[in-house]
Order: C-alpha cells, then sequence, then structure tokens
C-alpha cells in the first residue's frame, strides 16, 4: 500500500492541482462506500487484474462454471454498457 500511495502521490505531484487520495478504502466501511461511489459514477468494473494472463485464466474459470466470458469495456459498476 505504501508503495502505490507513494508512487500515485509522485504522479499526481506533476498534474497540480491534482491530488492522490492516500484513503485506505479497505477499512472502516470503505469498501462499500467505494461501490457506492463507483456505482453513482459509473465507474468501469474490472473483474480480473489486468494482464492477459489473468483475463484468460478467469475467462477459463468462468467457462468450466457455466458462466459468461468477460468482455472488456462493457461491465460497470451497477450496468453494463458498451464503450467505443
Amino acid at each position: 500500500m505504501d508503495q502505490i500511495n507513494k508512487s500515485g502521490e509522485r504522479a499526481a505531484s506533476r498534474y497540480y492541482p491534482m491530488v492522490y487520495w492516500t484513503f485506505n478504502w479497505r477499512k472502516q466501511g470503505g469498501s462499500q462506500r467505494m461501490v457506492e461511489l463507483s456505482k453513482r459514477e459509473e465507474f468501469y468494473q474490472q473483474e480480473y487484474c489486468g494482464c492477459v494472463y489473468s483475463l484468460r485464466d478467469t475467462n477459463n474459470w468462468r467457462v468450466k462454471k457455466d458462466r459468461p466470458r468477460i468482455e472488456r469495456g462493457v461491465k460497470y459498476y451497477g450496468h453494463d454498457k458498451k464503450i467505443g
């Protein structure tokens, strides 16, 4: 977490007046609040870590469990919609 926060602060410092939040979203109900904000703002909801290997492995697991494959750029908090 410390490494991520330092990187975020460095990146944000290049773009005044941008501020990087070091808030730990996992504590004190932060996860629930994050989901609420994400739904309200319609943030993209990525269902894998982001690398092609994770996407492949997640989709293989989903197929075995009779679940639909992940389609990149489609799922948003609260609803599905295609971007682009």
